[in-house]
């Protein structure tokens, strides 16, 4: 936990004045007892919500604030075993946060704070719960509990309902200018310029999230997903099993934010061929770049398919579809 020093974890640099203001609010004795992070996916939202958790948690913090690490409730934190710090997360193989598990917090946070002085909710992502589920958490913003802090976090704050954003208190996190993004990836990671820069590209502006890239062996994942792209183009693959061969390998959200950034690409270099892409080496030889109003129209099913992902659709039929749609229009 006290990692945060090095970079490594939060608060990141462009999380600082964010961070100062949770600190201000701390040392004034007025912590809402709702926050909602917000703002934009792979920017570290959920790392620097959990940092302050563990903060208002540890029993001696250090001079910036964060969380000292080797006190018993940074040990029980660390261990994942600590009384006062509650995860609020949809449970494995699913989208959603139950309405079971905000009943259990409504119970627990009406007990009587323990030795410490706070008890400690993260809802990650916040916007997960559905319509019942987030009523029901009403109740308790409404006459929150003393001691009680609920840590909300999202990159779509548009999809939770008015009522819970009106009762949070809210705390914009920027996404990082590329400039600054940039400079911060090749300090973390020592890469290349071009590399560093075509990862934020992928990871859609969010560092966390190209560092996540990186890390995790999708950069590789990608070029795969591109190789298979141009095998659809040119009809040496089937959209079925090129789908079923993705989905296998990531979640249809990833899926679909690889695909997206193909052909927002593809769309970059017919607009200005004569200018460097980061991805524009990738695109050589893959396939003759279909004409771009169908490019457009694939884009829009697919910005479309992403606004229903809250609606859990099938993923293998999502991508085929459009997979199958990508290779009619690229067919000679």
């Amino acid at each position: 936990m006290s990692g945060a020093k090095n970079g490594n974890q939060a608060p990141f640099p462009w999380q600082r004045q964010a961070w100062q203001q949770l600190l201000q609010s701390r040392r004034d004795g007025r912590i809402a007892h709702a926050l909602l992070f917000a703002g934009a996916a792979g920017t570290g939202k959920s790392l620097l919500a959990r940092q302050f958790a563990y903060s208002l948690l540890c029993s001696q913090p250090d001079e910036s604030g964060l969380a000292c690490g080797q006190c018993r409730e940074c040990r029980l934190l660390e261990a994942g075993t600590h009384p006062d710090f509650h995860l609020v997360a949809p449970e494995e193989g699913s989208k959603n946060i139950r309405i079971d598990a905000i009943r259990q917090l409504q119970e627990e946070s009406a007990l009587v704070v323990g030795e410490g002085r706070s008890r400690v909710f993260l809802l990650d992502p916040a916007e997960a719960m559905g319509t019942a589920a987030a009523n029901a958490l009403l109740k308790t913003l409404e006459e929150p509990p003393p001691g009680v802090h609920l840590l909300l976090v999202t990159s779509r704050p548009e999809q939770l309902p008015v009522t819970i954003r009106s009762r949070c208190q809210q705390l914009p996190l920027r996404q990082p200018p590329e400039k600054e993004a940039l400079a911060w990836l090749l300090e973390q990671r020592g890469l290349e310029a071009d590399r560093a820069a075509w990862l934020l590209q992928l990871a859609g502006g969010g560092p966390v999230a190209a560092r996540a890239l990186l890390d995790s062996g999708a950069e590789h994942q990608y070029r795969d997903f591109l190789q298979a792209l141009g095998d659809l183009a040119r009809g040496e693959a089937n959209p079925s099993r090129v789908a079923e061969s993705w989905l296998s390998a990531t979640s249809l959200e990833t899926s679909l934010r690889l695909l997206a950034n193909w052909l927002l690409a593809l769309l970059r270099t017919q607009a200005a061929p004569h200018v460097a892409d980061p991805q524009g080496k990738l695109l050589d030889e893959k396939a003759t770049v279909p004409v771009s109003r169908n490019l457009h129209r694939l884009l829009d099913n697919l910005f479309e398919s992403q606004r229903r992902l809250a609606h859990n659709p099938n993923p293998q039929l999502v991508l085929e579809s459009l997979l199958l749609e990508w290779q009619r229009i690229t067919e000679s």
